[in-house]
């Protein structure tokens, strides 16, 4: 589990800075801006990820889309869990 521990620690940052902004944030934009930001640098990946970004389009949205929603299942369930150990 150790080599997961960089994108951990990246992603705390991001979600330190996320609650942060979310202080001053009364609309709830700052959960679309992060989804913003991840599908802008998500296309910036895929640009570096091939030579033919148009023909690979596809591919490369469904894996990407498919890591997101792995990455959401999870982190719902722990949520569940943890909301199940508070009761």
């Amino acid at each position: 589990m150790s080599g997961y521990q960089p994108l951990f620690q990246a992603a705390d940052q991001f979600i330190s800075l996320a609650n942060e902004l979310a202080k001053n944030d009364p609309d709830g934009n700052v959960g679309a801006a992060l989804r913003f930001a991840a599908a802008r640098y998500s296309a910036f990946e895929a640009s570096n990820a091939t030579a033919d970004l148009a023909a690979d389009k596809a591919s490369l949205s469904e894996q990407i889309a498919t890591d997101f929603r792995t990455m959401l299942d999870h982190n719902v369930d722990d949520y569940i869990r943890h909301l199940a150990e508070r009761r």
